[in-house]
C-alpha cells in the first residue's frame, strides 16, 4: 500500500518539484523498486508448491495485487513524469544486474530475473490486458533487449535450469507480442511450443498464454483494416506439434485443470480453422476424454467453458463446411453428453444443450431430426429443467433448432402443445421474456401454417396481457419484433384480425400507442432492422383499413416514417443485415455465473424473409404499386408524415430514385 501511495505522488504533475532531483530518484530505484523486484525466499516456494497461486499473482492483466507488480507500477509513474531520468538510472542498474548473471549464471540468476522485470517496468507507457502493449518508451530498445538477453534463455534446451528466468522470459514474449515482427513471431513459435513440455507448472503456463495471446495480435493492413499477425497460415507447419505439447499438459489428470492452456487449445483450434479438419476426430477425443474426466468433478468453471468452446470450434469449423460430418461428431458427442445429462451435471448442462443446437442446426436439412434427437425432445420439456435460470437460454436455442429442422416432425408427434406451455411459462417472467420470444419467433417461422394459426388466438391473448401488466421499453422492443415478423409471415389482416378479435380497434391503438412510438426512439439493428422493413412494408402497402380515414391515415403516415427512418439510420445495418457485426477476438470469452453462452457455438443469423433481397427497394415498390392502384392519395399523406424532417424526406426520395420507380 505505501508503494501504491508512492506511485500516486509521483505520477501527478502538482508533485513533481518533490522527486525532481536525480539523487532522489536513484534512492526510489535502489532502495524500492529493486529490493521489491527481487525474487525471494517466499516467491521460490509459492512458484514450485502453489504454481497457480503465483500465476494469479504475477500474469499479465491479473487482477491480484504483488510486491513486483506495485513496484513496476511505481517505475511507470516515475516514467509519467522523468522518463529519460528513469530510463538511464535503470538502464545502468540492468547493465550491472545482467553483468553479475553472466559472471555466475548458476548462483546469479535471480539478477537476471530482476533486470527483466525492471525493462517491462520502463518500457511499457500503456497497454490493455487484452490488446497487450500499445505504446512503449522510446528510449528504450525492446527487440534489442530481446534478442541479446531473451531469446538465448528461451534457446536453452534443458528446461530445468532456471525455469523462474524462463517463466519471466515468456512473460516477457508476452507482454511485447504486438513489438514483434511476423519473423520474430515465427522464429519464436517452436520455442514456445518446446516449452510446454516443461515439468513446471508455471513455465508451460506462461508459454501456453504466450501462445494464445500471439493467436490474438493484429496488425493494420493497407486499407485500414485490421488482421491476425500470425493466423492460419503461419499456424499451420506447427500444429502437430503445438496440439501434442497442450494436450500432453491436459492429459496430466495429476495436475489441476489449467485454463490457460485450454483457453490456448481453443484459440488454436479456432486460428487453424480448415486445416483442423485431418485432426479433427483425435482433437475430439482428447476433449472428450477430459469432458469425461472433469464431469466427475467440475473444480474450474474457466476451464470448463474454454473446453466446451474448444468442441464448439472444432464442430462450427467442420460442419460449417461440410454437413455431412455432423453425423460422425454426434457419434462422437452423444456418449459423454448423455453421461452428463444422466448424471445431471448443472455447470455443464447448459453447454450441452448449446452444442447439441450447434449440431442439430448444421444437420443436413434431409436427414430430418433422426431417432437420437427425436427420442431426446420428450425430456427437454420436463417443468423442472426450465427453474434453472442457466438452462433457460441455452435450452431455449435447442428448442429452436428442433424447430428449424424438425418443425413438422414434432407437430406430428404432438409436441406443440408442450412448446407453447414453455412459451407462456417463460413471458411470465421478467427474466426469461427474451429467451420467450426468440422462443415464439421460431415457432413462427417454422411450424406448419395450418397448426400455427390453431394457436394463434391464444399466443395473442398472452401477449396482450403481459404488456398490459409491464410495458417496458425491452418487452415493447420483444412484441413490435415479434408484431413485425408475424405479418411478414401471415400478412398484416391477419394481425389486425386477431387483436381486433380480442378488443375491437385494438390493433390499431396497439400501433399508434406502442409500435410507432418504439421506431421513434429505438432502431433495429441487422436482421431485426430487415423483419421490421418487410413487416412495416406489407402493413403499410396491404392494408385498405389503414387508408379509410383521417385517423387512420395519421398512423400510416406515423408507421411509414418510422420504417424510412430504420432504411436511412447508419446503425441499423439494413443492407448488411445476416452479418453478426462481432470480431471473435475482440469478445470476450469466458464462464460467466448466470449463463456461460458459448461464443463459438452461436446462432447462425437466420433470414426468415430470403425471397426479399433487398428490403428497402421492396418498400420503395410496394409503395409505388399501392399509388398506382390509388392515384394522388399518397403524396399528401407522405409529405404529411415526414414534414417535420427533411432529412426522412431525402431519404424516401433518394430511396424512389435507387428503385427507378416514383408515386403517382
Amino acid at each position: 500500500k505505501s508503494i501504491r501511495f508512492l506511485s500516486s505522488l509521483v505520477g501527478k504533475l502538482m508533485h513533481k518539484s518533490l522527486f525532481q532531483e536525480e539523487a532522489t530518484l536513484r534512492q526510489i530505484i535502489s532502495n524500492i523498486v529493486i529490493p521489491n523486484l527481487m525474487i525471494r525466499e517466499v516467491d521460490e516456494e509459492r512458484f514450485e508448491d502453489d504454481p497457480q497461486e503465483f500465476v494469479l499473482g504475477d500474469m499479465e492483466g491479473s487482477d491480484t495485487e504483488s510486491r513486483r507488480k506495485c513496484a513496476q507500477e511505481l517505475l511507470r509513474a516515475m516514467c509519467r513524469q522523468f522518463e529519460a531520468e528513469t530510463t538511464s538510472i535503470c538502464s545502468e542498474h540492468v547493465s550491472s544486474m545482467l553483468a553479475e548473471f553472466a559472471r555466475d549464471p548458476d548462483n546469479k540468476w535471480q539478477a537476471k530475473d530482476a533486470a527483466v522485470h525492471l525493462m517491462l517496468g520502463i518500457s511499457v507507457r500503456a497497454e490493455s490486458a487484452a490488446h497487450g502493449v500499445s505504446s512503449v518508451n522510446d528510449n528504450v530498445n525492446i527487440i534489442d533487449f530481446f534478442s541479446t538477453n531473451i531469446l538465448s534463455e528461451l534457446q536453452q534446451a534443458d528446461m530445468s535450469v532456471r525455469p523462474m528466468v524462463k517463466a519471466t522470459a515468456l512473460k516477457f514474449v508476452s507482454t511485447f507480442r504486438n513489438q514483434f515482427a511476423k519473423e520474430h513471431l515465427t522464429a519464436l513459435m517452436p520455442l514456445l511450443i518446446h516449452h510446454l513440455s516443461a515439468d513446471s507448472i508455471v513455465v508451460h503456463t506462461y508459454a501456453a498464454a504466450a501462445i494464445e495471446k500471439i493467436l490474438t495480435t493484429k496488425e493494420d493492413t493497407p486499407d485500414g483494416r485490421k488482421k491476425h499477425k500470425f493466423g492460419g497460415e503461419e499456424i499451420r507447419p506447427f500444429l502437430q506439434t503445438l496440439f501434442t505439447g497442450l494436450f500432453t499438459i491436459v492429459d496430466k489428470t495429476n495436475l489441476n485443470e489449467n485454463e490457460y492452456v485450454m483457453k490456448c487449445v481453443m484459440r488454436s483450434l479456432s486460428t487453424a480453422k480448415d486445416d483442423i479438419v485431418q485432426v479433427t476426430q483425435i482433437v475430439l477425443e482428447k476433449l472428450t476424454a477430459t469432458l469425461g474426466h472433469v464431469a466427475k468433478n467440475p473444480r474450474n468453471p474457466q476451464f470448463n467453458h474454454y473446453l466446451f468452446e474448444s468442441i464448439a470450434v472444432l464442430v462450427k469449423s467442420v460442419c460449417a463446411k461440410d454437413a455431412s460430418h455432423t453425423s460422425a461428431f454426434e457419434g462422437l458427442l452423444f456418449p459423454p453428453f448423455q453421461m452428463v445429462l444422466q448424471m445431471d451435471v448443472f455447470e455443464f448442462t447448459p453447454y450441452v444443450f448449446q452444442i447439441l443446437a450447434q449440431l442439430l442446426e448444421y444437420r443436413p436439412q434431409a436427414a430430418g431430426l433422426g431417432d437420437s434427437y427425436t427420442a431426446l425432445f420428450p425430456p427437454l420439456l420436463t417443468p423442472t429443467l426450465w427453474e434453472r435460470k442457466g438452462n433457460v437460454p441455452a435450452l431455449t436455442r435447442l428448442v429452436q433448432a428442433y424447430l428449424g429442422k424438425g418443425a413438422a416432425e414434432l407437430v406430428a408427434q404432438n409436441h406443440l402443445l408442450g412448446i407453447l406451455g414453455v412459451f407462456q411459462k417463460l413471458i411470465s417472467s421478467k427474466a426469461n421474456e427474451i429467451s420467450a420470444f426468440d422462443l415464439l419467433g421460431s415457432l413462427t417461422m417454422y411450424v406448419p401454417a395450418e397448426a400455427f394459426s390453431a394457436r394463434i388466438k391464444d399466443i395473442f391473448q398472452i401477449i396482450c396481457m403481459r404488456l398490459q401488466q409491464s410495458k417496458t421499453p425491452r418487452l415493447v422492443r420483444l412484441v413490435t419484433q415479434w408484431f413485425a415478423l408475424y405479418i411478414g409471415k401471415y400478412g398484416s389482416q391477419s394481425y389486425l384480425d386477431q387483436l381486433n378479435n380480442i378488443q375491437p380497434g385494438l390493433g390499431l391503438m396497439l400501433l399508434m400507442q406502442v409500435w410507432v412510438p418504439r421506431l421513434q426512439t429505438d432502431v433495429p439493428a441487422r436482421m431485426d432492422a430487415k423483419v421490421q422493413v418487410v413487416g412495416l412494408t406489407k402493413l403499410l402497402c396491404e392494408t385498405p383499413a389503414l387508408l379509410a380515414d383521417a385517423n387512420c391515415q395519421q398512423i400510416w403516415a406515423q408507421a411509414l416514417a418510422g420504417a424510412i427512418k430504420i432504411i436511412a439510420s447508419s446503425s441499423s445495418y439494413l443492407s448488411n443485415s445476416t452479418s453478426a457485426g462481432d470480431d471473435e477476438d475482440e469478445v470476450e470469452i469466458g464462464y460467466d455465473a448466470t449463463f456461460s453462452r458459448l461464443h463459438f457455438a452461436a446462432r447462425l443469423v437466420t433470414d426468415p424473409f430470403p425471397e426479399v433481397n433487398d428490403a428497402a427497394i421492396a418498400l420503395a415498390q410496394s409503395l409505388h404499386k399501392l399509388s398506382a392502384s390509388q392515384p394522388g392519395k399518397l403524396s399528401p399523406l407522405i409529405q404529411q408524415g415526414l414534414q417535420n424532417d427533411a432529412k426522412l424526406a431525402a431519404s424516401l426520395e433518394s430511396l424512389f430514385n435507387k428503385a427507378g420507380v416514383n408515386l403517382v
